[in-house]
């Protein structure tokens, strides 16, 4: 489990780090989803008997990273000069390794979101998980808000699947604590993921999961299969979480961005 913080912190007097969380449930699960390859090629849904999954419809689910972000202080002092005209701007987070590391006070870094349960954080070809999403500071206000569509990717990760076993025509369960892994072999890359928003940041996918078999010559039983979890994203304000607005204010605020011509994206610094 990643620390992740519960309220703001003063990480400079130019920024802060404030946590930003989804919590939802399980709405989508593996056993619903997965698809699997038949001769010919295609893809037909699979009806037959899987071993319980780690993440089942109804389960509780959360999300959790850190962002750290801009404070009147920045836009007083090191951004003086650029001001946009309304004092709304966009800060699309990320990871310090993809993104430089260099904004003045750590400004625009996110941790990586830590899933409860037994989806983790993962090595990808050697690159550490990113996590993206875009959030709008209010200078008039000092608060913060997730941008409307409460865009969100955030990879890579390792997470429970099913492996194929040719020996007994059955899927076994793998990947998580007291199971096979689900590699056939060493010499196959490692099973990774992402997590993705939903467009009206209601929701978050995790698709694609590939499903492997332990006689890999025959490609019988392998397949893909997804997760989908239904919740809102939440983060701090002077007076408590403030979740993400209703798709009907969702819409408002994207209709009254548009008419904003002076906003602007923060940049890092060169």
């Amino acid at each position: 489990m990643l620390g992740v913080s519960t309220g703001w912190a003063q990480t400079a007097p130019i920024s802060r780090t404030i946590p930003v969380t989804f919590t939802g449930t399980v709405t989508g699960s593996a056993g619903d989803s997965l698809m699997v390859r038949q001769p010919d090629g295609s893809m037909t849904p699979y009806a037959g008997p899987l071993p319980d999954y780690p993440y089942a419809v109804g389960d509780a689910v959360t999300i959790s990273f850190n962002a750290t972000l801009p404070t009147r202080e920045f836009y007083d002092s090191v951004y003086a000069g650029q001001k946009a005209a309304d004092g709304i701007y966009r800060i699309t987070v990320s990871s310090p390794y993809y993104n430089g590391g260099t904004a003045p006070g750590g400004i625009g870094n996110s941790t990586a979101a830590d899933v409860s349960g037994p989806i983790s954080p993962a090595l990808n070809s050697g690159q550490p998980t990113n996590t993206r999403m875009t959030i709008v500071y209010d200078y008039n206000t000092d608060s913060y808000a997730i941008e409307g569509s409460g865009s969100f990717v955030s990879g890579a990760y390792s997470l429970p699947g099913y492996l194929y076993d040719a020996a007994s025509g059955a899927y076994l369960l793998c990947g998580t604590s007291g199971q096979p892994g689900c590699l056939p072999s060493a010499s196959y890359d490692p099973i990774l993921s992402s997590l993705s928003g939903g467009a009206d940041g209601s929701r978050v996918n995790v698709a694609n999961v590939r499903v492997l078999s332990t006689d890999p010559a025959s490609g019988t039983g392998t397949g893909v299969f997804s997760l989908s979890f239904l919740g809102s994203w939440s983060l701090p304000q002077a007076g408590g979480a403030t979740p993400v607005p209703e798709p009907g204010m969702l819409l408002l605020f994207g209709a009254a961005s548009a008419l904003l011509p002076l906003r602007r994206r923060l940049r890092r610094a060169a």
